[in-house]
């Protein structure tokens, strides 16, 4: 399993500086840390997820399969989730379905 955890400016609070006391949320090794300070994958994961239109999908939880790769557009996550308002409740951040979905993603096979 790998983590990928990407921050973005969207509140006011949000700069670089900000970032390693947010990383100490996260101690695992397995999980790596970005900030992407013009919020570019908010604009891309907007697109890939169908919010609506000037919504940024940022606050949202992203599985793979094991085959995803980012080639020249954003990958579409296997199942996802988040905690944005307007956007479809049936995907409201739910930490134990999550980790089942993730789970059941990680037991697959190689395709």
């Amino acid at each position: 399993m790998r983590v990928y955890v990407v921050y973005v400016p969207i509140l006011r609070g949000d700069t670089e500086a900000t970032v390693p006391a947010a990383m100490e949320k996260l101690p695992d090794s397995r999980v790596v840390f970005f900030w992407d300070s013009r919020g570019e994958m908010t604009e891309s994961y907007a697109a890939v997820l169908q919010l609506p239109e000037g919504r940024p999908a940022w606050d949202v939880y992203l599985a793979f399969d094991r085959v995803a790769e980012w080639k020249s557009e954003a990958p579409k996550p296997s199942y996802w989730m988040h905690q944005l308002g307007g956007v479809s409740p049936d995907r409201w951040l739910d930490g134990q379905k999550f980790a089942e979905k993730t789970n059941k993603l990680l037991g697959e096979k190689r395709k």
